[in-house]
């Protein structure tokens, strides 16, 4: 690893896992949110961390004594008397500086004067690094809070000069990885977090929220310059031994695996849901009916296809047949052929295929019709079967109950280890019951939608395996599979996936 790819751990496994490693070496780092949310807590522990290792840390506070620093991490088992941790606290008041000028003057919360008797130093970063550099070169800081500095936030200039200074200093010359906290809310002006959020290489956001009657604390990291980090919101909780994010995995652990994958041809999309689609059990995708799905399908057939899976098809009114037609030949696939040799069937509920061609069938009359015709296909085929179902077509067709027993009878009887199910559904179409229904019958539930920009996305949003609750872009490209899913988070392990 270069010194450039470097990171210092933070602690918690799971935090120090999103970040890849820990944070970037040699950076500043913003933690911030409101109060009681674990800004300082979190800070202590990076410091701890760095002493364990044998690095020099130490620790600024613009808002409480020493000893009232004592007294807030007395509870944990942090030990705040290690021979390379130093407490540094500094705060501002009106006096008389060395020029004559009445201002802010620095002035520390343990002694009265901070540079030594006779004069009294103007509240500047200038200042305040050179107060601070009897205690440098270290390890890491953690400069606890820049909230502290909000007292010059009448004057951008001169704030916005303060935390330059800071930076550069513990970055350039204390040659040091630093934590800054920061009030995440202000009175009107500058806050501590404000400019910081835009200088620092990274920002960690710490919030309190209701979950049903109780409050939890969340963290999130919404930037890390040059990491490859996750972007979902976790929980934190404040231990003994300082904070835990959680939870460790969002999917069932290997141990408990009942289920094999099918990859699908997309290797983000494969990689999202943790090795492809699950065999033997049904997957929902939902889509918001302005995602364009062409290409998508185009690759599932075309992969099943080319992975002798023999594909049974209730087509959307996007998979009508001059459109499969053309999807398949992108990928140098005949439509004719796959029907006439038995790979391709198509059970058409919507009036979108030429029903007189070899394989085109379309059971209108009842579900059981439907689902006497389903078995009648599987059974003329030895090969593992992908089914892709338009779901909002069966409900439509037949009915909610009718629907239902529809889905039940695929996965109880035709379904077996091998074979794929592949629901297709937009919620917004069918009634809120069935459209739940489909939802807790399936083992995994991918979203994809368009936002209004036009950016495309998908999120796996259920699944026994993969990057639960992730999202990624979804794009086209110019050759085979013809698009492009974004993958998560890869610098690290994937601790979500059963391999």
């Amino acid at each position: 690893m270069t010194d450039s790819e470097a990171r210092l751990a933070i602690g918690d496994p799971v935090l120090d896992e999103m970040l890849g490693g820990g944070v970037p070496s040699n950076r500043a780092v913003l933690v911030t949110g409101g109060p009681g949310t674990g800004k300082s807590t979190l800070a202590m522990q990076f410091l701890q961390t760095g002493l364990a290792a044998g690095e020099d840390c130490l620790y600024v506070s613009t808002e409480q004594t020493i000893d009232e620093l004592r007294d807030s991490f007395s509870s944990f088992s942090f030990d705040v008397d290690h021979e390379h941790l130093t407490f540094v606290s500094i705060h501002a008041t009106l006096g008389q500086t060395v020029e004559g000028d009445e201002e802010l003057t620095l002035q520390s919360l343990d002694d009265d004067e901070v540079l030594g008797p006779g004069f009294e130093a103007p509240f500047t970063g200038k200042y305040i690094r050179q107060y601070l550099e009897r205690h440098v070169p270290c390890d890491r800081v953690v400069f606890d809070s820049a909230s502290g500095l909000s007292v010059v936030s009448d004057d951008e200039e001169r704030y916005r000069r303060t935390v330059l200074d800071l930076i550069r200093f513990f970055t350039d010359e204390a040659d040091a990885t630093t934590l800054f906290t920061a009030e995440s809310y202000g009175n009107g002006g500058l806050t501590g977090s404000d400019l910081l959020r835009f200088t620092t290489h990274g920002v960690v956001e710490l919030s309190r929220h209701p979950v049903r009657a109780d409050t939890h604390r969340f963290l999130e990291i919404t930037k890390m310059r040059g990491v490859d980090h996750d972007r979902r919101r976790m929980e934190l909780e404040i231990t003994t031994d300082g904070v835990r994010v959680g939870p460790l995995r969002r999917s069932q652990p290997p141990a408990l695996k009942g289920h094999t994958h099918r990859p699908i041809g997309l290797p983000g999309l494969d990689a999202l849901c943790g090795g492809g689609l699950v065999r033997g059990a049904g997957v929902l995708l939902q889509h918001d009916g302005r995602a364009n799905l062409a290409a998508l399908f185009s690759t599932l057939l075309s992969h099943a296809f080319e992975t002798d899976h023999t594909v049974t098809l209730v087509p959307t009114i996007g998979l009508r047949q001059s459109r499969v037609e053309s999807l398949l030949a992108g990928h140098d696939l005949a439509l004719d052929e796959l029907l006439a040799e038995d790979r391709l069937f198509v059970v058409d509920l919507i009036g979108a295929w030429d029903r007189s061609a070899p394989n085109v069938y379309a059971p209108r009359e009842s579900e059981t019709a439907l689902t006497e015709l389903l078995s009648d296909l599987d059974n003329r085929t030895d090969l593992d079967r992908f089914h892709v179902v338009n779901a909002d077509a069966i409900a439509h067709a037949f009915g909610d109950d009718e629907a239902r027993q529809v889905r039940y009878f695929e996965e109880a009887q035709l379904i077996e280890e091998n074979d794929t199910l592949l629901h297709v559904s937009n919620p917004d179409t069918i009634d809120d019951q069935i459209g739940a229904f489909y939802r807790s019958a399936a083992d995994q539930v991918l979203d994809i939608w368009l936002e209004d920009d036009g950016l495309q996305y998908v999120t796996l949003r259920k699944s026994p395996c993969g990057f639960v609750g992730s999202t990624s872009l979804v794009e086209y490209v110019e050759e085979p599979p013809f698009l492009r899913v974004q993958h998560p988070p890869g610098t690290r392990e994937n601790p979500y996936a059963c391999e």
